[in-house]
């Protein structure tokens, strides 16, 4: 970094150093609300409904609606909504307690789970648990229930009786779904990002595996070269369950789209039994891709499982006899040797010998579920707020329930639209969401050929959660908008097609630039700072290091990543240079919310903030660290984490 750096007023006031120099100071939060400026009456009014919930009977169908903060019941008789509730932002999970009395919803926004009348839906009491709650599963009993908790890696377990969190038990990577064996006493997780692999291999999700009687990790399975683990269902004999998951391909260059060079989508099957076997079923096609597999749930019995593809309104019904006839499934047990299972992750023509039909949704198809008496899959269709119903032994649609959202459709919602489905992309192989799920990242390093040749340019993908007032663009700071990120670079590097016509660029630039940061698990907006945070800003901002040497202002902390998005929104060489780069100046990223956007450095070598100093920055050339004690650093650290 050597790049002069004078006087920044940041909010209308000047912070001083003792040597008369000004040093900029953070801003309580960034200044930008592009949502409220871009939005229109009907933006607040969307349903959005993502996940499902049937009671025992399939009498009623519990619908969480991300878009409006509501739960809806519906009554599956009548297919109408009969009742809505009103619960945190961003709902998701659910779960009916065994007994019938007590529905439990999560809030991804709050970070609680709260309990409702399931006829009335009106709120008992609201519990605090982890970060980013999603899946919610109760136990055999009743007595306790677990919750996914993606943003703090772990699992939360909850005493029903006294709503007290009693332990957290660790996941994988962002666990999603928690699905269950028919007597609950055992739980699979699913984990929507990979664990941390030596740089330049490929990426391995965790299935865990929790004991429910003992609320204890039982096993930690691995599935090798997957990502986006998202929907689980256990099979009704107990013995297989399936994880809708994607399988990147992000080692090889990125230098054409076809026969799934870029991404593949499908399931693992797992065997259920201690140390079993996992095996890869595409639900693609040669020359068609069904993307973004989201939720998936069997028949009762167990003959036909269903997958939907929200990148492509489309869901996949699976003929399980033929399936388990190709993995030769004999007593439970996958047959086919290591090199068959291999082969068959990759092998795009299979699909034809299990794939038993294709029904078209409603757009942005997320959860479904299947009645209990087999004849009904019901569809949450997220962006066009509804419900398809499929008929399981016709497989086709039959209709679907509306649940009153606007009729119009504003142009953030058309954004929402075009992020949301692989439309864009030849052969429909990927949309934005494949890369960006949830409007976040992948976890993922690719090489962009087209921009710097063949392993040359191995750029880590990035956020897009509040990145509307960090211009420029990606990691070389080459797009100087969203325009033209999202416009002919989009087109050219990654969907292979004509792109976004005018009036779509706009759309998606302004849905990307509404997406907000989420809540600051490390520190709420307006609490002030404590503990190490005190130390860790005086560390962040410091002069002299601890031998009494002057620090150039190009050199600290500040000296790049100023108020109030923490990026002077320049390049600059930290020293990050590596074998694969043409050169070492790089954008600065910004800071908000950092903790949650790993792995870190331009091409994801590094999997922590501790990483960063301990072992990458050698030279003090990214900032100066090298003479922190190790309480110093720790402390730099968790006050990085509360931007």
């Amino acid at each position: 970094m050597i790049s002069a750096f004078g006087l920044v007023v940041v909010a209308g006031w000047v912070a001083t150093t003792a040597s008369g120099t000004a040093a900029p100071r953070f801003a309580e939060r960034p200044v930008s609300d592009r949502y409220a400026r871009h939005k229109e009456p009907a933006d607040d009014r969307y349903k959005s409904p993502v996940q499902l919930l049937l009671s025992p009977d399939g009498g009623r169908l519990y619908v969480a609606c991300e878009g409006t903060g509501e739960v809806l019941l519906v009554d599956t008789a009548r297919k109408t909504v009969v009742a809505a509730g009103r619960v945190g932002r961003l709902p998701f999970g659910l779960a009916l307690s065994p007994d019938g009395e007590s529905l439990l919803v999560g809030s991804r926004w709050e970070n609680t789970v709260s309990e409702l009348d399931p006829a009335t839906l009106i709120t008992r009491r609201t519990l605090a648990v982890g970060d980013d709650p999603h899946s919610i599963v109760f136990d055999s009993t009743g007595a306790r229930f677990f919750v996914a908790n993606l943003s703090t890696n772990d699992i939360s377990v909850v005493d029903m009786a006294e709503l007290r969190e009693i332990k957290r038990l660790s996941a994988g990577t962002a666990p999603f779904d928690i699905a269950a064996t028919a007597q609950r006493r055992t739980l699979f997780v699913s984990n929507q990002y990979s664990e941390a692999v030596p740089f330049r291999t490929p990426p391995v999700l965790e299935l865990t595996v929790v004991d429910a009687d003992v609320a204890l990790i039982r096993e930690r399975r691995r599935l090798p070269a997957a990502v986006i683990g998202q929907g689980l269902a256990v099979s009704p004999d107990g013995r297989f369950v399936a994880t809708a998951l994607e399988i990147p391909k992000n080692l090889i260059p990125e230098t054409q789209l076809a026969q799934g060079w870029m991404v593949t989508f499908g399931i693992a099957l797992t065997e259920t039994r201690p140390g079993g076997r996992s095996a890869y079923l595409l639900i693609d096609e040669p020359n068609l891709y069904f993307a973004d597999p989201y939720g998936i749930d069997f028949t009762p019995d167990g003959r036909l499982l269903f997958i939907s593809s929200s990148g492509a309104d489309i869901v996949t019904v699976i003929d399980v006899k033929r399936a388990y006839e190709r993995l030769q499934v004999r007593g439970g047990k996958i047959g086919i040797d290591d090199r068959a299972i291999s082969r068959l992750s990759r092998h795009l023509g299979a699909s034809e010998t299990y794939v038993a039909a294709r029904i078209p949704t409603g757009r942005n198809p997320k959860d479904l579920a299947v009645s209990p008496d087999g004849r009904i899959v019901y569809v949450a269709n997220r962006l066009s707020d509804e419900i398809t119903l499929i008929d399981t032994r016709r497989l086709e649609a039959i209709g679907s329930i509306a649940l009153g959202g606007p009729d119009t459709t504003t142009i953030l919602r058309r954004g929402a639209l075009l992020f949301n489905h692989a439309s864009i992309s030849f052969q429909k192989q990927l949309s934005c969401n494949t890369c960006h799920p949830e409007e976040h990242l992948d976890g993922l390093t690719y090489d962009i050929a087209v921009d710097g040749g063949m392993g040359r340019n191995l750029v880590d993908n990035r956020s897009l959660r509040g990145i509307a007032e960090t211009a420029p663009f990606k990691w070389t700071g080459k797009n100087p908008t969203l325009e033209r990120q999202e416009g002919p670079r989009a087109a050219q590097l990654f969907f292979r097609t004509h792109g976004f016509l005018q009036d779509e660029n706009t759309a998606i630039v302004k849905f990307i630039e509404s997406i907000p940061l989420r809540p600051n698990r490390h520190r709420k907006a307006g609490d002030a700072m404590v503990g190490l945070q005190l130390l860790g800003k005086k560390m962040f901002e410091r002069e002299y290091d601890n031998f009494g040497r002057y620090i150039p202002t190009a050199n600290r902390c500040i000296g790049c990543h100023i108020p109030p998005y923490g990026t002077d929104r320049k390049r600059h060489d930290i020293g990050s240079k590596a074998t694969h780069d043409r050169d070492g100046l790089f954008d600065t990223p910004h800071l908000s919310n950092v903790h949650q956007k790993g792995p870190y450095l331009h091409d994801g070598r590094c999997y922590s903030l501790e990483e960063l100093w301990t072992r990458f920055n050698p030279d003090d050339t990214h900032g100066v660290t090298n003479d922190m004690t190790k309480d110093q650093l720790n402390a730099l650290i968790e006050y990085i984490k509360s931007f």
